[in-house]
């Protein structure tokens, strides 16, 4: 638990707070154009207000696959290396671990959820203006919360520390629904937006690239079976087991990277600017 807190920590909560203060530096600009446009359905279609937010949702939708890169990288890959973590960090006994093991990859899981959760929760903080949104939030966690209370028991029964993690992600699963929903509310308050092809759809990796992450799923899942926990049943030695194990994560990852950065043209450009300004 600890080692799948830090991670999360460490990798989504700078992420979950710079997307909360775009969002609502974005968020001010869009409502103040609205407030000197009125209602965008009625003006032009090239109106100021319509554009900003085209580009507020375009930005949205990068920072929520951005954000799914990361989830999925941590519940496809991620979640087949935990036993050589655990090896690495707390030594033979706890890598050995079978319960240990499904353990932390569990929190792999809970991860992607967290992650989305958290950066579509920032957009609902980060652009609601009134008394009202906030208590909808409000509403909706206290709904979660008593879902959670009902769903946890079983599952914490049933399949202990695993089930516990599960009703967690459950539970930031729904409230990243609310939130979703709530941001397509928000854009559909122009004409010329993405929701036209699908809301959900926009949000997305491309199917090619989730079909890959599903590949790699279960190639890193035989690589543990066949390479290392097979080689150290056979008391091989575990350092050239995960060396290779970790090899083959290596290149999942790279395959996935490269045709992402091939596919998804917003991410391939962000890295780019990234890049230069870093050169210059």
């Amino acid at each position: 638990a600890s080692y799948g807190g830090l991670a999360a920590r460490l990798l989504l909560q700078p992420l979950e707070e710079n997307a909360r203060l775009l969002f609502s530096r974005e968020g001010a600009l869009v409502a103040e154009q609205m407030s000197k446009a009125g209602n965008p359905k009625e003006n032009e279609k090239k109106s100021e207000a319509c554009i900003l937010l085209k580009d507020f949702e375009e930005t949205y939708f990068f920072l929520i696959r951005v954000v799914l890169y990361i989830g999925l990288v941590f519940a496809s890959i991620a979640t087949n290396y935990t036993s050589v973590l655990l090896r690495l960090l707390a030594g033979s006994r706890w890598g050995s671990n079978a319960q240990a093991s499904a353990a932390l990859s569990a929190f792999c899981v809970y991860t992607a959820f967290l992650a989305l959760n958290g950066v579509t929760e920032a957009f609902v903080y980060g652009v609601a203006r009134s008394g009202s949104d906030v208590g909808k939030i409000g509403v909706v966690h206290a709904a979660v919360g008593v879902a959670f209370a009902l769903i946890a028991p079983g599952l914490v029964k049933t399949w202990g520390v695993q089930g516990l993690v599960a009703t967690n992600s459950i539970a930031m699963g729904m409230r990243s629904i609310y939130s979703i929903h709530y941001a397509k509310k928000y854009f559909s308050k122009a004409k010329e937006t993405n929701i036209t092809k699908g809301f959900w759809f926009c949000a997305l990796p491309p199917v090619v690239v989730i079909g890959a992450f599903g590949a790699s799923f279960l190639i890193t899942k035989a690589s543990k079976e066949y390479l290392y926990d097979a080689q150290i049943a056979a008391g091989n030695s575990w350092v050239v087991a995960g060396a290779q194990h970790i090899g083959v994560g290596i290149l999942c990852v790279f395959v996935i990277a490269a045709l992402s950065l091939w596919m998804e043209t917003e991410i391939r450009l962000a890295l780019s600017r990234f890049l230069k300004s870093k050169s210059d």
